[in-house]
């Protein structure tokens, strides 16, 4: 968290930023009691809820929760030695570098007492001296006393310092010792009424604290040179005191602010967002200060890569358009204080009450000696040299719209003046205000941003139609953008060295190129889907700004993005926001223009709180120092794994993290991350706002990690760790070629008992088969029998019914015939001719359907 960007006297440089670590940002706790960095270059920090390390990007926490082998979840002081840090706890020590490699035991030396020093001879011998005045060894995994420390008085023990040639300083209540580790000899080398508290510095100017007498510097023979007495800082911290590079001595004051001293004199200074805040710990190492308070976290001073503005009436103003005129004056519109001119490091203010149409100011724009600023209420027309305003250009001298958009001078030395509702007007050099002819559908279309392309065509952005040409004043044609209603908005127009369009939008930025649109949006890098501003620094590449500052992209990494087909492009680039010096990170869009390029090269970006000043010359994309790149911990199956150059994954853990750091207090923004594994995929991946891979389901074997870093756009190493991953037998090669060969084994046999049992079917289906033919012929036989003695049957029935059923009526009516042939010749026959006629015809249809009877049962019996 960025909290300011100010003038420091006491460092070199000029604007610097401030930037707060605390319990919001990943400090457990915002007292720090002790800070050191280690000797891969981490910064470590101890408080209360346990220890955090810092890399300039993340802090990592160590407490008990998370790594069990702590002893204890407060350890409150640090001492630096030749294998790192140790921090001392009140029953432990703990060594750090990189992490927590080696934690000690020390009950058996602290009862009733406490660890006040700690240091390592040439042996790597671990020294502890306590408040009691005793000197501990830590050898072969035992303590044992330093057997020739014999001091003469009971006295305790304050500080060590190592010196060359196996000498150490112990500082004392009682004087100031030399302990030889050669001659195994210890000798007072004060008197004995001086009280050593705090010995700092470096083997070169060695300083001393005492606080009775106050700071000494130790000359040769042991000889203190008294730098000043603590009678002239009352409020000085004794246990901050600590020496830069340069030899001044730093120390946090208790009431507040810091005291440097140099030469014997002493300067003071505070930063307002540390309050009253005490600084306990400090660290001033090149042009980086670190402060550790209590209260407030860890606060790092550090330069700014964008510097802002110093006049106050400016300050966290929000900004609106900026132009530089001919004579190099700067002229800054603002929301709602006017605008202002800066020329000649001073500043003049014009608003409404000097005559300004409004004090919203939304472009600038300038031909000879007039500035003409564009606001809601129209045009104000400013004298260039005196500031004073001259005229107005509204909808009473011809515009469609008093809201004006933009303000831009073509080489024909023509104004145009863009507005709402269709007004796209320019004035000609003799002053004639002109309104382009368009199209009907145009006609409630609102014009927010203009370029000249180096072929003189104008071309003018809109809200949701497009982009427009416009050649000698007259319309050509309107070229519609692959994007939403809601994203057509084009904030600015950009023409790259061959001759290729970009259009910042509301939906990212779109390369026009062959009549094709390609578009690079916040899934391919951009920080935001919002480009205000596209401004070519004519080195290196393009500084575009957005709602999360000013990204910086190479001109590599445009070439890469116009010539890449993969969907799954990231772009390689560069964030400066608050954390590097910007007064705010939002800047402002829908102004014209939203950035500008001053003569000196510098960019300057108009933001919601001030003015943000990028020299790209300045900030080189080739840095001197190389980058510092650790791997850092194995994360697997709940343990945190330290490894140095490879690691291997036990059977069975299917899942796993791979942590690493890129250590990085100065701008850690300017790191692009991709990575891949060899032996899964080829395809290098984006890491964005993390550092930790986590890797799932990779089968046992080798793999080769790789993470590759591009710095200020240009690929600057590429690290790899190889990856075994072990197999349980089952999982290995040799148990599945046995598989393999059990398994052939296996078919043999089964084929062959396959075959054998398919012959003993086969024979037992083929007599199967031919019992059953038997056994279907016997029974075709027995249904044939049955048939037959059914068709006996109905023979017999109908020889039966030919034998009595026919006869009968056949009889009946051969009399009847013969009755009615002769019926003349019978007088007493009892019936009429036509009754017996009748009769006969009954007879014959009682035949009929007995013959038809005797039909139907023939031709079942043919069925």
């Amino acid at each position: 968290m960025i909290d300011s960007v100010r003038q420091n006297p006491a460092l070199a440089g000029n604007a610097y930023v401030l930037e707060i670590w605390d319990n919001s940002n990943g400090l457990p706790q915002n007292a720090v009691y002790a800070m050191e960095k280690d000797n891969m270059g981490f910064l470590w920090m101890s408080t209360e809820e346990g220890l955090a390390r810092l890399d300039g990007t993340f802090i990592k926490v160590f407490d008990k929760e998370s790594y069990p082998e702590m002893l204890e979840q407060s350890y409150y002081s640090f001492f630096k030695t030749r294998r790192g840090i140790w921090a001392s706890g009140d029953k432990s020590i703990a060594l750090l570098n990189k992490n927590i490699r080696q934690v000690i035991d020390c009950s058996q030396i602290v009862e009733n007492t406490w660890i006040r020093a700690i240091s390592e001879n040439d042996n790597g011998e671990i020294l502890i001296g306590t408040q009691k005045g005793e000197i501990h060894i830590w050898k072969n995994n035992r303590f044992q006393m330093l057997d020739f420390w014999n001091p003469e008085s009971i006295l305790e023990i304050h500080s060590f310092f190592e010196l060359e040639n196996s000498l150490m300083l112990v500082g004392t209540s009682q004087g100031l010792y030399e302990i030889n580790f050669k001659s195994k000899n210890a000798r007072l080398v004060s008197a004995k009424s001086f009280s050593a508290q705090k010995i700092f510095g470096n083997t070169s100017t060695i300083y001393i604290s005492s606080p009775e007498s106050g700071i000494f510097q130790l000359k040769g023979n042991y000889e203190m040179d008294k730098i000043l007495s603590y009678e002239e800082l009352t409020d000085i911290n004794p246990v901050s005191l600590t020496s830069d590079s340069e030899n001044r001595i730093w120390a946090g004051s208790l009431e507040m602010g810091l005291l440097m001293i140099e030469n014997g004199n002493v300067t003071r200074f505070s930063y307002p967002e540390l309050k009253n805040y005490p600084v306990r710990k400090i660290i001033k190492e090149k042009d980086n200060l670190y402060l550790g308070t209590l209260g407030r976290g860890l606060a790092l001073v550090k330069p700014a890569k964008v510097n802002q503005l110093d006049f106050e009436v400016l300050q966290e103003k929000n900004i609106k358009a900026i132009y530089q005129a001919p004579d190099s004056s700067i002229w800054i519109g603002t929301r709602s204080d006017g605008i202002h001119r800066i020329k000649s490091r001073e500043i003049l203010s014009i608003n409404v009450a000097d005559g300004l149409l409004q004090n919203g100011i939304i472009t600038i724009g300038g031909i000879g000696d007039e500035i003409f600023a564009g606001s809601t209420a129209g045009v104000s027309v400013i004298d260039l040299k005196t500031g004073e305003i001259t005229g107005k250009i509204t909808q009473e001298n011809g515009l469609k719209s008093n809201h004006v958009y933009a303000v831009f001078k073509d080489s024909k030395d023509c104004l145009w003046i863009l507005t709402r509702y269709g007004g796209m007007h320019y004035i000609d050099k003799n002053g004639i205000l002109h309104k382009v002819d368009l199209p009907k559908r145009f006609t409630n279309t609102n014009f927010v941003s203009i370029s000249e392309l180096r072929n003189k065509e104008i071309l003018i952005g809109s809200m949701n139609q497009g982009i427009f040409r416009i050649n000698d004043g007259r319309y050509i044609e309107n070229l519609k953008l692959p994007l939403t209603p809601g994203e057509d908005i084009v904030y600015c127009i950009y023409e790259d060295k061959d001759e290729d369009l970009w259009f910042g939008t509301h939906g990212g930025m779109l390369l026009y190129s062959n009549s094709k649109f390609k578009r690079l949006e916040k899934s391919h890098g951009l920080k935001s889907q919002s480009v205000y501003s596209i401004t070519d620094d004519h080195s290196e590449g393009i500084w575009i700004s957005n709602n999360f500052g000013v990204q910086y992209i190479p001109n590599s990494e445009l070439k890469r993005f116009k010539e890449n087909t993969d969907k799954g492009f990231f772009i390689s680039s560069i964030l400066y926001n608050k954390n590097l010096g910007m007064p705010n990170s939002e800047a402002n869009g829908l102004i014209f223009p939203a950035a500008l390029k001053d003569i000196s090269g510098k960019i300057w970006i108009p933001t919601v709180e001030g003015i943000g000043i990028v020299d790209p010359a300045a900030i080189s994309p080739y840095e001197q120092t190389g980058i510092n790149f650790i791997w850092d911990e194995l994360f697997v199956g709940n343990l945190h794994v330290p490894f140095e150059n490879k690691i291997e994954i036990p059977p069975g853990e299917k899942m796993f993290q791979i942590s690493f750091t890129l250590i990085d207090f100065q701008n850690p923004n300017q790191y692009s991350i991709f990575y891949r594994i060899e032996g899964k995929n080829a395809q290098w991946l984006p890491i964005k706002d993390q550092r930790q891979l986590i890797f799932n389901g990779l089968k046992p074997g080798k793999y080769n990690l790789e993470v590759k870093i591009f710095r200020h756009g240009k690929l600057d190493t590429v690290h790899s760790l190889p990856i075994v991953i072990r197999a349980y037998f089952f999982e290995t090669l040799t148990f599945k070629v046995f598989l393999v060969v059990c398994l052939f084994l296996l078919i043999y046999f089964i084929i062959k008992y396959y075959l054998n049992i398919k012959m003993k079917n086969d024979l037992g289906r083929l007599v199967n088969q031919r019992t059953l033919e038997l056994s279907n012929t016997n029974e075709k036989l027995k249904n044939a029998i049955s048939e037959i003695e059914t068709q006996n049957k109905t023979l017999k029935e109908i020889t039966w019914n030919q034998s009595h059923l026919v006869r009968a009526p056949l009889t009946k009516a051969m009399g009847i015939n013969q009755l009615l042939i002769n019926y003349s010749k019978y007088s007493n026959v009892g019936k009429s001719r036509e009754e017996l006629e009748s009769e006969l015809l009954e007879t014959l249809i009682q035949l009929d359907n007995i013959v038809r009877d005797t039909h139907s049962k023939s031709e079942n019996l043919e069925k």
